[in-house]
């Protein structure tokens, strides 16, 4: 399902935008459920990188849609956001935040409908490519090829990361399974290594960015096989 947040202060457009987004879904046989928020305080409060498309209103009383992407953006790099707008030169501010696109009132379906299958195919091409993970209480979505490596310790797993460590409740197993296409290998029972961030090999032992960790015998020739052919892949 795609998760939408539009940010607009003005009640008729939520609802055209609502049902753009309906006749959409509909026409193109996709799951979409749309969230409504006011002002950009009150998207920011509830935020946390849980929404996958972010429509915004740049002038809103309160807080303008800029602003609100801003902050928005300290929390989630990969959110798409399109911007609403009454003047386009307002738009081009949005490079300022990765925006994607703008959509100028009054909004005509064909136009958002274009964009709206734009966003969508971006998400699916780099879907599993990120996780959300806790971070001190909040949710982040985290680019995999910034997870160094992952070790559980019972059913704790813990994601060592560039932006600090994240922890959760599950199986190594589970979390093999859902990067097991992005580069992650076993060196052990307790570690699943990103080979983008191997550094170094010492005897029975694997460098990863200043963190040395087991290679057990049985998971040494498998490993050691993955590794070299992520060299090859690479150089």
């Amino acid at each position: 399902m795609t998760r939408i947040a539009i940010v607009e202060d003005e009640e008729k457009y939520y609802h055209i935008l609502k049902e753009y987004i309906q006749k959409y879904a509909g026409e193109n046989s996709e799951e979409i459920e749309a969230i409504w928020f006011q002002n950009g305080v009150e998207f920011l409060e509830k935020f946390h990188s849980d929404f996958d498309i972010l429509l915004l209103d740049i002038e809103m009383p309160v807080m303008d849609g800029i602003s609100v992407a801003r902050d928005a953006r300290k929390v989630d790099d990969y959110m798409i956001i399109i911007f609403i707008t009454n003047m386009a030169q307002y738009a081009i501010h949005g490079y300022e935040v990765n925006a994607l696109d703008y959509v100028i009132k009054p909004i005509a379906y064909y136009p958002f409908s274009v964009k709206l299958r734009r966003a969508i195919r971006m998400i699916r091409e780099t879907s599993g490519n990120s996780l959300l993970l806790p971070f001190d209480g909040e949710e982040r979505r985290i680019p995999t090829k910034d997870i160094l490596y992952v070790e559980v310790h019972s059913h704790t797993i813990e994601y060592y990361t560039y932006s600090g460590i994240s922890r959760i409740t599950g199986t190594l197993k589970m979390v093999e399974q859902n990067l097991s296409d992005d580069y992650f290998v076993r060196c052990n029972s307790c570690y699943l290594v990103n080979l983008r961030h191997v550094t170094g090999l010492k005897d029975d032992t694997v460098i990863v960015e200043g963190h040395s960790l087991k290679i057990s015998r049985a998971k040494k020739k498998e490993f050691m096989n993955q590794l070299s052919i992520f060299y090859s892949e690479a150089l």
